[in-house]
């Protein structure tokens, strides 16, 4: 099979394995609304999230994205057990640094709950201050889990961290529906910490069979933690700043009417299921590959290798974004209209989806852009455009809360994002050039813009196909009842994924027939497979 071939097969077999993950967060999601709801108990603990998930999403990403490259060098250098003395280095550094800002955050949890919600009052600011007490240890394992996801990608098993979110969905879950009802959302809390700490339990086995053993060693002298410390740092200034932007979100969103910390929260849940399967399966499978590639100076397989991840991310993400603008209300509704979720917050949760949905191709275009950098230790120029998309949310998020109010919050999400992405794409396409010697042909430019202008014009026929399969259905079939939403919802969306198929085959998109010949060709392995393992089992 061909390298593009490969990629899909490898992005699709991750996606298969990670759906059942994907479709346990949807519960986990539909849960926290069918028991909760929209309401102030929901805001406090998404809000007393927030700081937790601030000082990860800083840190986790300036470690778990430079660590792959650093770690693949060392390998490459000192052999598999030198990459593990390295990786000792690393986790033991991270565990004492997370316990000092744990340490910090229970101390300060009260002024930094007024920081990030200034317009909680009472007993919404006394809840929240407490829930962010509660999670905050969440810092040192979802840190852990991210390095210890990154060992497993840089050795070739995909599998593991794919799944390992279904431990802490299960556990999430069931203190939500379990434990809420009855002691209340603080339950919810200690639950998802509980959970975090599962994912890092769920990884050790992996590793343990590659050989690896925890050791508590700290060895200051090791280059490898030194370059991981100096790529680090830019990531993490630039992490911090971009969650600026979330902060702002919050900080504003306090503000408005109850609910909109909730609605805003569901909404980006929804509008990242999709994404959050395919598109981090091809940045998944890609990033590892574009850093050995990078270590190896094989330039021209880098530029396209992310050339075709670039139209990958196109072919699959935007049909997706023009259909869940279409259908963002029964889509809202069938996810969460039941229990405490009500007609008001499906209507305000709705709003946020229209302008969350412009984003979805661009999150995963930004975060595969993001790592195509990383791969060849590039962390500066990632860091200076994603300060400036920042700068831009917040002034977006002043100018269109007020028309707009938390969909307002979410277009300024969405413009941002796609600043992001485009700039980076940009910067890229020289550094390549740069890099390379003029050798390789950047990111591939004029295929990349080829093969989207074929795929926006497929995905507005189908968004048209799509409305008008639902509008005609909701005449002959109506009814607010589960099972007559379903129906109407999944056969607008299996219409539009036939329209779709048939145009981007009519266009030629090169991309669709990859698509039908690399599932042909999975089918037909699993099919093999199949008849082989009968065949065992009827001789036995």
């Amino acid at each position: 099979m061909s390298e593009r071939g490969g990629l899909i097969k490898a992005a699709g077999l991750i996606a298969a394995m990670t759906v059942i993950s994907k479709i346990l967060g949807f519960i986990r999601e539909a849960s926290l609304a069918a028991v909760f709801g929209a309401t102030r108990a929901t805001d406090a603990y998404l809000v007393g999230q927030t700081i937790p998930m601030l000082v990860f999403a800083a840190v986790g990403a300036a470690l778990g994205t430079t660590f792959i490259p650093v770690y693949a060098q060392v390998r490459r250098e000192r052999g598999r057990e030198g990459a593990f003395a390295m990786a000792d280095s690393v986790v033991n550094a991270t565990m004492l640094a997370s316990l000092a800002v744990i340490a910090a955050g229970e101390l300060l949890a009260a002024p930094l709950t007024r920081l990030v919600a200034p317009g909680f009052r009472g007993q919404a600011y006394a809840l929240t201050v407490s829930l962010t007490r509660i999670m905050f240890p969440m810092v040192m394992f979802q840190s852990l889990s991210g390095l210890l996801s990154a060992m497993l990608q840089t050795e070739g098993n995909f599998f593991v961290p794919a799944v390992v979110s279904l431990w802490f969905n299960v556990l999430v879950i069931s203190s939500i529906v379990g434990l809420g009802p009855r002691y209340g959302i603080g339950a919810v809390a200690v639950g998802t910490v509980v959970a975090l700490m599962a994912q890092v339990v769920a990884q050790a086995p992996a590793l343990a069979r590659l050989g690896y053993q925890w050791r508590p060693r700290l060895d200051l002298r090791d280059p490898g933690l030194a370059r991981v410390l100096k790529l680090s740092a830019p990531v993490l200034v630039g992490s911090s700043v971009s969650q600026a932007g979330l902060l702002v979100d919050r900080m504003l969103a306090s503000g408005l009417a109850a609910g909109s910390v909730a609605a805003l929260n569901y909404a980006s849940k929804l509008m990242l299921l999709v994404p959050s399967i395919l598109g981090t399966a091809i940045v998944t499978v890609m990033y590892p590959t574009l850093a050995k590639l990078s270590a190896e100076g094989n330039w021209a397989r880098y530029s396209s290798a992310f050339t075709q991840s670039v139209k990958i991310i196109n072919f699959l993400m935007l049909p997706v974004a023009v259909g869940m603008v279409v259908l963002r209300v029964p889509l809202v509704r069938l996810a969460f209209e039941r229990g405490a979720f009500d007609t008001r917050a499906t209507e305000a949760t709705s709003w946020a989806l229209l302008f969350f949905s412009l984003s979805v191709a661009a999150f995963s275009l930004r975060d595969m852009v993001s790592r195509a950098f990383y791969a060849f230790q590039d962390t500066l120029a990632p860091m200076m455009i994603g300060a400036v998309a920042v700068l831009i949310n917040i002034a977006l998020n002043l100018a269109l809360v007020g028309p707009l109010r938390h969909g307002g919050l979410a277009l300024a999400t969405s413009l941002a994002g796609l600043f992001n992405a485009v700039a980076l794409l940009w910067v890229l396409r020289g550094r390549i050039r740069k890099v390379s010697g003029g050798l390789a042909p950047g990111i591939g430019g004029r295929a990349i813009l080829d093969s989207l202008w074929r795929v926006v014009v497929a995905s507005l026929l189908m968004a048209a196909a799509v409305w008008a399969v639902h509008e005609q259905l909701r005449a002959r079939l109506p009814g607010q009842g589960v099972a007559a939403q379903a129906i109407r919802l999944f056969s607008a969306v299996g219409a539009g994924v036939v329209v779709y198929g048939v145009l981007v085959l009519l266009l030629r998109v090169p991309e669709a027939r990859l698509t039908l010949e690399t599932g042909r060709a999975v089918a037909r392995k699993g099919w093999e497979k199949a008849m082989k393992a009968l065949g065992r089992v009827k001789k036995a």
